[in-house]
């Protein structure tokens, strides 16, 4: 579409010009004014606004323009039958100047006689200068005057200006140059001055007021902008509107396209714009209407001109075309497609009549000079008015009008071009009809991504017949007349960019052919110089290789199918043309797989042919040599009976089972058939690969001479006894001299034997046939997996007969289903051993677990066996062990040799484990390896092909014993104790409390408490006294058994500390009570770590005496010892708290101060009244805080009772009084 001017074939919409935004070219240039620096803090505040005003401006402006302009870009498709109210719009200048006025005055009939004084349009014919004087028809000049700059409505966008001000506008005379100033005045008067202007030409103007930030504080915006409208004479509702910034940028923009777009300007402005086309087309059809007819005006040369040379002017069948042509365009601007289709079809029937040596409707008139300038302009035109009328059929879903529109403007010129001796014997008629084709196809992608939907052909049927040359039906057809006709019904656009490929290719062609003429007899015929001269400079392969790859990619979209693989040839042909060899053997090569894997030996027979020569031509003979020989094969037809074809060896991949087990040795079979009449001579390879999945199995047979078996039907080569050694090139594999001669008419079977090592599956993928020389290396590749023929399966085998002497009688016998078998699953052979464990779950964690393990051998022979045991656990950091007698601590024993076990016997294994932290349930996998004692070393390590048996035992874990600690400090109430320095001394009792959980009786044989390094220097910890006396103490389950210590605490030089202190761990000698067998199971350690002693304040310590046993009615005393373990005095505040249990003697608040390094002690006492567990009164003893810190409360313990928790406080049991019977 691009040879033709873009103003005949793009779509029409309502033109709106937009004034006051800038250009879109001049807002693109614009750049954000940067804000100030701190380098220019001198500039006033005022000077920064105006800066950031303009910027936003700008930036409001770009925005504004982009939201309006998004959709109106020009398109050949455009917006279509769902238009809707959109417009084109156009930004510019603000003194943008619109065309001149056509003159008022015109004559009371349109003359075509150039002697008329009265002054017409510039574009006219009747004016000197116009491109189409004195007998053109429409300049594309004219189409871009409405399309660019002549427009419906004009929108302007105008700023108010800001100022400040006091009073109302209301209150004064609305005139008075004081109170509005010079700006609202000046702006009233250009926009009135503007909007008469345009009135004047029927254009509609509409007004757009943008506010800034600042206009928000001005209270009188309102009224300046009513004062406005009044002045300028807008409609308030249509055609004036205010835009005030209160939002962000974005948000401000959504909100003008919202508003300006959809309420005011489109849906407002786009009746008017309708009308405004409507009014066009009423005055054009006037126009129209006050012309004769030209059949009975004919057509009269002016007289003054008779005898002259000069072009007459247009006749009245012009004029008709040209207002025709008017009407059109303006109902296409109005989207009326309907009466756009009616008119354009009027204007190309009237244009059509020029190009006929005698006008049809004006007679007498002659038709228009062949290749003359008119001549082009108006086969153009009626292109491109041939191109509307199908794009609008297809916008009101009428594609069979489309089409029938092509085949009828194909048709007409057809015609046309064969009178005036330009047709299809011409390459310039074949590179028209190729250019149509193209345009059609262009237009209906277009479509087709716009949403069209090409209907189904099977759903189309028409009774008539096409009149287009190549695909008219003949009355001797019994179809005629009914069924479907192929050029009525549309197809997708592949179908005519390939149409116009073949035009193309004729084009090319028979320009080929007039340059043959012209360099032989340098006759240029009847073609212009300068049209040969432009015909040169196409590169018509190019374009022909352009528009197939077009219809290849639409017909691959469409699911072409088959029609994709010719179209890929007709592309390699066209490249072959061009001489891209390379190019065009790629393209060959892709259509010749799809054609060699479904067997159609027709077309690959072609496409071979083709192949090679495209590969001599290149110079690829690898390529030229693998074409050969493919082509000399029986499926095609020998050329040349002189040379020596090497035909297509046939070949048979069979596996005698579909199955086998490790380390048995499995045959195969690999067969090559040769056909009756090839090769006509002996064929020797050099070499036959064997290529596996697994590369170890490899097979490389190499030729020998001396072995060749002559000439016989079947033959049998033995391959079974191979060397495994390494060939250059190929690596380690296993070789053969044997005969590779292959005969015309025979069957050829290699026989070879392999043994696996590993199970899976194993595959022979590849066969290959090599000849070898100095200089090449052929090879013929057998790809297994491709060859699927439905052949019954069959392996051959030999059969002894005596008839006086032995002899072995080579024979097939079928197998078990078809097609090859070229896989073959190894298996491992199934174990013939059985595993009995024996062991006593749940196990206990640390514990000596022994498992007794009992292997059964249950097959015919003795076997060596090695065990392998893995202990899984599903914590990740596990410290799980397994051993055997040998005490090997790790978490799996590797290859523990079991010794021979006879056939029938059994061997027993005993193995530990031991379970660490986790009670998780652990998998103990054993694995058994055996092989059969007489095929092994006396090694114990096994090889890969022993027999494997497995099993897993799932063993739950749980914890013997459950321990709880509870530390209490403990102080003597009497005699401080004496050191020989300032060494703090603490002691602390621990109970242990151990309980058996386990199910199982256990036997404790010793309790140590180990005692930990001191991380601090300045404390050491050791035990006074404990009550562990053990010896073997049994454990019942539910068993708890308490052990006491007594710990001493020294902080050496009363250093100040309140960190916790590590005391140590309680080790647990220990084992289960319990018999296995002879088996002795050795005593285990249960380690758990003793919680920490929790210290507190370490300057002050307060301890807490309570009388034992006290009694209702008897008054007892609290003794608090308060310590102070620093060198400094220390002031004590004391609080009691009474409750409703005691009545408390004493002081409820006091202070008192203990002096450094020393003990002071204080008493309360309680009388009690309510026998029961009470709570004693609450003493809170606080440090007071010097240098305005605030007061302390110092923890207070006692011994033998448990710490408090939060705000409980210690409880005693008060016994009742005793009464005393007498």
């Amino acid at each position: 579409m691009d040879s033709y001017p873009p103003e005949f074939i793009l779509h029409h919409v309502p033109l709106m010009i937009v004034l006051g935004l800038g250009t879109a070219k001049d807002l693109a240039e614009q750049t954000t004014v940067p804000s100030p620096t701190s380098s220019k803090s001198a500039h006033s505040r005022q000077s920064s606004i105006s800066t950031n005003s303009i910027s936003t401006r700008q930036q409001i402006s770009r925005n504004l323009l982009t939201q309006l302009t998004a959709k109106s870009q020009s398109g050949v498709w455009e917006f279509g039958k769902s238009a809707g109210t959109a417009f084109r719009v156009v930004a510019v200048d603000k003194n943008f100047q619109f065309p001149p006025r056509k003159p008022i005055m015109r004559p009371q009939q349109p003359s075509h006689h150039s002697a008329t004084n009265i002054p017409h349009s510039s574009f006219s014919p009747l004016t000197p200068g116009s491109p189409v004087y004195p007998d053109g028809l429409i300049p594309p000049i004219w189409v871009h005057k409405h399309r660019e700059l002549l427009p419906s409505v004009v929108v302007g966008f105008y700023d108010l200006e800001h100022r400040s001000m006091s009073g109302s506008i209301k209150e004064k005379d609305e005139s008075s140059p004081e109170l509005l100033g010079s700006a609202e005045p000046n702006l009233a008067l250009e926009i009135n001055e503007k909007r008469k202007y345009l009135h004047e030409r029927g254009i509609r103007f509409a007004a757009v007021i943008i506010l800034n930030a600042q206009h928000s504080e001005d209270p009188t915006v309102e009224e300046r902008l009513v004062y406005i409208r009044k002045v300028s004479g807008l409609d308030a509702r249509n055609c004036f509107f205010a835009l005030s910034p209160e939002r962000d940028i974005s948000e401000f923009v959504t909100t003008i396209n919202e508003l300006v777009n959809l309420i005011s300007l489109q849906k407002a402005l786009y009746e008017h714009s309708l009308n405004y086309y409507r009014e066009h087309g009423k005055r054009i059809k006037r126009k129209r209407n006050r012309l004769p007819s030209p059949a009975t005006a004919g057509y009269i040369r002016p007289s003054s001109d008779y005898h002259s040379s000069a072009p007459a002017p247009l006749s009245i069948q012009g004029w008709m075309f040209r207002y025709d042509y008017k009407m059109a365009t303006f109902t296409e601007f109005r989207q009326d497609i309907d009466a756009s289709i009616h008119h354009y079809e009027s204007a190309y029937n009237l244009l059509v009549d020029f190009f006929a040596p005698q006008s049809a409707i004006t007679p007498g008139a002659p038709g228009l000079q062949i290749r003359s300038k008119r001549w082009d302009e108006a086969r153009i035109l009626a292109d491109c008015i041939n191109l509307k009328i199908c794009k609008m059929n297809l916008y009101i879903d009428a594609p069979s009008a489309a089409l029938a529109q092509l085949n009828k403007h194909i048709t007409t010129f057809k015609r046309l071009c064969n009178a005036l001796e330009i047709g299809d014997d011409t390459f310039e008629y074949w590179m028209w009809l190729s250019n149509q084709y193209r345009v059609f196809g262009d237009i209906l992608e277009i479509a087709t991504r716009s949403g069209f939907i090409i209907p189904d052909p099977t759903t189309v049927f028409h009774t008539t017949s096409s009149a287009d040359y190549r695909f008219g039906s003949t009355s001797n057809s019994p179809m005629a007349g009914s069924g479907v006709n192929p050029t009525m019904v549309l197809q997708h656009p592949g179908f005519y960019y390939h149409l116009a490929a073949q035009c193309n290719s004729v084009r090319r062609k028979k320009f080929l052919a007039v340059e043959k003429i012209v360099q032989a007899s340098g006759d240029a015929l009847k073609f212009p110089t300068s049209v040969l001269e432009a015909e040169r400079s196409v590169d018509h392969s190019t374009l022909t290789i352009e528009l197939l790859t077009k219809s290849y990619e639409q017909f691959k979209k469409h699911k072409g199918g088959r029609m994709t693989l010719y179209l890929a040839s007709e592309i390699a042909g066209a490249y072959f043309e061009a001489k891209k060899y390379d190019m065009a053997l790629k393209f060959y090569e892709r259509i010749a797989k799809k054609y060699r894997k479904e067997d159609w030996h027709t077309i690959l027979e072609s496409i071979l042919n083709w192949s090679l020569k495209c590969a001599k031509e290149s110079g690829t003979w690898d390529n030229v040599v693998e074409y050969l020989i493919e082509l000399l094969s029986y499926h095609f037809k020998i050329l040349d009976l002189n040379e020596l074809p090497l035909d297509t060896v046939t070949c048979y991949v069979q596996f005698k089972e579909p199955a086998t087990f490790v380390a048995t040795p499995t045959s195969f079979q690999i067969t090559f058939i040769t056909q009756s009449e090839t090769p006509p001579l002996p064929l020797q390879f050099t070499y036959i690969r064997l290529s596996f999945t697994d590369a170890n199995f490899n097979h490389y047979f190499t030729h020998n001479s001396n072995n060749e078996s002559g000439d016989t039907k079947l033959q049998w080569v033995n391959c079974k006894e191979c060397l495994r050694e390494e060939v250059d090139g190929e690596g380690y594999v296993w070789v053969k001299s044997v005969d590779l001669t292959f005969r015309k008419d025979s069957t050829k079977v290699f026989e070879g034997l392999l043994i696996p090592k590993d199970s899976g599956d194993l595959q022979l993928q590849i066969v290959t046939l090599g000849f070898l020389s100095e200089s090449w290396k052929i090879e013929l590749r057998f790809d297994v997996n491709a060859l699927q023929e439905p052949l019954k399966r069959k392996w051959l085998q030999f059969e002894a007969i005596s008839d006086g002497e032995q002899v072995e009688k080579p024979f097939f016998i079928n197998l078990e289903g078809t097609g090859d078998r070229s896989l073959i699953k190894i298996t491992q052979k199934q174990a013939k051993l059985d595993i009995k464990v024996n062991h006593s779950a749940p196990a206990l964690l640390d514990e000596h677990y022994p498992i007794q393990l009992t292997i059964l051998n249950l097959e015919s022979e003795d076997i060596k066996a090695i065990l392998k045991a893995e202990l899984i656990s599903d914590s990740q950091e596990s410290e799980d062990v397994i051993f055997d007698s040998n005490l090997n601590t790790t978490n799996h024993l590797k290859e523990t040799d079991l010794g021979v076990i006879s056939s029938n016997g059994s061997c027993v294994k005993t193995i530990y484990i031991i379970g660490k932290k986790s009670t998780n349930l652990r998998t103990l996998r054993l694995t058994i390896l055996y092989s059969t004692s007489s095929l092994i070393p006396s090694t114990p390590t096994p090889i890969q092909n022993w027999i494997e048996k497995r099993e897993d035992i799932r063993i739950p874990f749980i914890a013997p014993f459950s321990v709880s600690f509870n530390i209490y400090p403990q102080e003597e109430f009497g005699n401080v104790r004496e050191t020989s320095s300032l060494d703090r001394i603490e002691r602390h009792f621990m109970v242990a409390k151990i309980a058996s959980i386990g199910p199982w009786d256990i036997c404790v044989s010793g309790i140590d408490l180990i005692l930990l390094d001191q991380a601090n220097a300045q404390t050491k910890i050791e035990i006074i006294s404990s009550s562990i006396e053990l010896d073997s103490e049994s454990l019942e389950q539910g068993y708890i058994f308490n052990v006491n210590y007594l710990l001493e605490l020294t902080i050496l030089n009363d250093a100040s500390s309140s960190k916790n202190v590590d005391i140590g761990l309680l080790d647990i000698q220990w084992r289960r009570n319990q018999s296995f067998g002879n088996t002795s199971v050795p005593f285990t350690e249960t380690t758990m770590m003793v919680p920490q002693l929790q210290r507190h304040d370490s300057e002050l310590s307060v301890i807490l005496d309570i009388p034992p046993n006290p009694i209702v009615g008897q008054i007892f005393t609290l003794t608090f010892k308060i310590i102070n373990w620093t060198s400094a005095p220390v002031r004590i505040h004391v609080t009691v708290e009474v409750n409703d249990a005691f009545v408390f003697s004493g002081y409820k608040q006091t202070y008192f101060i203990v002096s450094p390094l020393s003990t002071y002690y204080f008493k309360a006492n309680c009388f009690p009244l309510a026998p029961g567990k009470v709570k004693l009164p609450r003493v809170k003893i606080m440090k007071a805080g010097d240098n305005g810190v605030a007061e302390q409360e110092v923890f207070i313990a006692v011994p033998g009772f448990k710490e408090p928790v939060e705000d409980e406080w210690y409880m005693v049991f008060i016994k009742p009084k005793k009464e005393i019977n007498e």
